[in-house]
């Protein structure tokens, strides 16, 4: 047997198959669904829920066109010879292939740091450019070969057109004559087989000259072709013979090119299922609010808040449309369920009453591990799963029910095959361990199962009623207990987990809440008692301190989150000031430049003027002067505009924002603070505190 293949017969696999095709646009998307299995590769599974992940948030803003696809490749013969080339149609499902390959490849491609796995799909998606525009060209989707195809189409058409009506309005003038108006059945030319013909009644055949082309069944009508059209009648079969004929090479023009892209075609139809499967997986898990699970290296299996997730979808609103369900309502339906496996326990010994919720709890942990391993979205808040070779199942009784066996037999049956196939990287899932026979000896036979186990190394949950398989928790550190858990006051399961404790089957409460006599009752503990010893004492004790740590535990939970919003609102609204100061600086920054510029637009003339004073005043005005400008460019803008202009070399590229345009440098004079800019082919000179850095910039 297969790796996988009991347990995807087993845990529901093929109901999400369907449901997966459900979602898929196109009959390519639904036939991946219907092959789905799981891989049991790492890096192939990390690649396929990362394509998932971001298409899903590709999709939020994103069409892709994938409802158009069809299997285009099954249709393209190899061979010519004998066959017929391929119809309009055919030819343009090819060009819907090309098209949607094209849009997919631009959307996923769009944007490589945001979308990598989409990024490198996109990549590999295959286009022929000229196929795509010439088909379109030549064919028209209804129809047909378009008569701009060829010249000798278009002609041919034009022929045909006016021949047409020149057979319509000689049949029509005929019809029209008042002595031949009596042997006519009715008043309108019938055209059969490309032929202009008129109803004749029978008895008045030889008032009409021309061959009888058809006949009424009742023979009381004939259908003439006249006379006088017949040799235009031959002449617009013979065109619509070539017409055929061109319309024919035309067609096999084209089918010959698609033949010959065919192994193109098919690498791409491939893709594109892939696309149409990857949006439908998509598409499933933002209905139902799913996860993408991390694929661990290691052996631990660890599931958050992880729910069935066929019974999910068994609990949703069937009056509405599956991708707009009320998932809140849903979600206060299933239970969910916190379990971890591997980190230190390598086997769970899962204990309860019947009818608690083990064999589900089994069959959640089963399914979302089978999904995983097939690139699927999973029902949990957190989920890390590893990659098993395989997964071995033991639920229910289908092997007693198929092969007329006692459950007993048909468990053992199963478990020989597990015995057999199992290795220390497959998941082993039992239920209800040495049920069915003796429970002395089924608890033997159940201890020495699970002594193999830890011996090789194999990961394992089993589900179990047996009180004395709750003691074997306790007696190993790689062995750790569960339970379902049961309320006692309303005497019904809650289809809650709780790791680290063994359950009771609660038979003896609920017996005492039914009236059963409390002298019965007494007697039944003392019984147990007396062969369990303190044993049952200290499950229940370690029950109830378990539950007021679960209580603890989600306290602290709701409190984390809490405290991560908080943490969340509080980061936002420092970026928030942060992003005003910096506004705010700048705006400062700006309005000191205004103001230093405004000071030496006025400055500067006094001065020039000052420069003209006598020559023992001079060295004071020069002094001013450069005071003055020192002044003026030591603003924190200024400064870094001079930094900036001072740093420029030859054939740098600069703005200058009051010209509108950018150029490069071709000159620098430091000590006057000028530069020659080239704007537009013009060498254009400019002062340090005119040029910037960044385009449209007021710096």
């Amino acid at each position: 047997m297969a790796p996988f293949e009991h347990a995807i017969e087993i845990l529901e696999y093929g109901r999400m198959r369907e449901i997966l095709a459900a979602y898929a646009e196109s009959v390519l998307g639904r036939g991946l669904a219907a092959e789905l299995v799981p891989c049991p590769d790492a890096e192939v599974l990390r690649r396929l829920h990362a394509e998932t992940r971001e298409l899903s948030e590709l999709l939020e803003s994103t069409r892709l066109r994938l409802a158009v696809l069809s299997d285009v490749c099954s249709g393209i013969e190899d061979d010519d010879s004998g066959g017929k080339p391929l119809e309009p149609e055919q030819l343009y499902r090819v060009v819907d292939l090309l098209r949607s390959g094209l849009g997919v490849r631009e959307a996923f491609t769009g944007d490589k740091d945001r979308f990598p796995a989409l990024s490198a799909l996109g990549a590999g998606i295959e286009d022929l450019p000229e196929l795509r525009e010439e088909i379109p060209k030549l064919i028209d989707l209804h129809e047909g070969v378009r008569s701009e195809a060829s010249e000798k189409l278009a002609g041919l058409r034009r022929d045909i057109s006016a021949l047409q009506e020149k057979l319509r309005l000689g049949a029509t003038a005929m019809l029209k004559r008042s002595d031949l108006r009596k042997c006519f059945q009715s008043e309108g030319v019938t055209l059969k087989n490309d032929r202009y013909l008129l109803p004749v009644k029978a008895e008045y055949r030889s008032w009409m000259k021309g061959p009888v082309r058809d006949r009424s069944q009742s023979g009381s009508t004939l259908y003439i072709e006249p006379e006088e059209i017949v040799q235009d009648g031959d002449s617009l079969l013979g065109l619509l013979d070539r017409e055929r004929d061109e319309v024919l090479r035309i067609l096999w023009d084209l089918t010959r090119k698609v033949r010959d892209e065919r192994v193109t075609l098919r690498r791409l139809q491939g893709a594109l299922a892939k696309v149409d499967f990857t949006a439908a997986k998509a598409a499933y898990g933002a209905s139902f609010r799913l996860i993408s699970p991390e694929i661990g290296d290691d052996e631990v299996l660890d599931l958050r808040d992880a729910r069935h997730p066929y019974l999910m979808w068994l609990s949703r609103d069937t009056g509405r449309d599956f991708r707009e369900i009320e998932l809140d309502s849903i979600l206060g339906k299933v239970v969910p369920l916190d379990i971890c496996l591997g980190d230190p326990a390598g086997i769970l010994v899962v204990t309860g009453p019947n009818t608690g919720g083990k064999t589900v709890a089994l069959k959640t942990v089963g399914l979302n591990v089978l999904l995983a391993l097939s690139g699927v979205p999973i029902s949990a808040s957190k989920a890390r799963i590893p990659v098993y070779n395989d997964l071995f199942v033991d639920i229910g009784d289908e092997q007693s029910l198929e092969q007329n066996l006692s459950t007993f037999s048909g468990h053992l049956k199963q478990l020989v095959e597990i015995l057999r196939g199992a290795t220390g990287r497959s998941l082993i899932l039992l239920d209800e361990l040495g049920s069915g026979t003796d429970p002395l000896e089924g608890a033997a036979l159940g201890t020495a199962i699970l002594d193999y186990f830890r011996a090789n190394g194999w990961k394992a949950i089993i589900t179990t009623h047996l009180g004395s398989m709750k003691k074997y928790g306790f007696l190993h550190d790689d062995v750790e207990n569960a339970a379902m858990e049961f309320d006692t006051r309303s005497l019904k399961p809650t289809y809650r987990l709780l790791m680290g404790v063994p359950g009771n089957s609660n038979a003896l409460a609920i017996a005492r809440r039914l009236g059963v006599s409390e002298e019965v009752i007494a007697a039944a503990e003392e019984e147990i008692a007396r062969i369990e010893e303190p044993t049952r004492e200290i499950i229940s004790r370690m029950e109830k301190s378990r539950r007021e740590v679960e209580k603890e535990r989600r306290r602290a939970e709701r409190v984390r989150e809490e405290v991560q919003v908080d943490k969340a609102e509080y980061a936002g609204k420092l970026e928030e000031i942060s992003i005003r100061r910096e506004a705010l600086e700048r705006e400062a920054d700006l309005e000191i430049d205004r103001v230093m510029r405004r000071a030496r637009k006025v400055l500067k003339p006094i001065v020039d003027k000052l420069k003209n004073v006598p020559q023992t005043h001079k060295p004071m005005v020069d002094e001013l002067a450069t005071e003055v400008e020192l002044l003026l460019i030591g603003t924190p803008l200024g400064r870094k505009r001079e930094d900036f202009a001072r740093s420029l070399r030859k054939d740098d590229e600069v703005c200058v924002p009051k010209l509108r345009g950018r150029g490069k440098v071709r000159k620098i004079n430091k000590s006057e603070r000028v530069l020659t800019v080239v704007l537009d082919g013009i060498p254009t000179q400019v002062g340090f505190d005119d040029v910037s850095w960044i385009e449209g910039s007021e710096y």
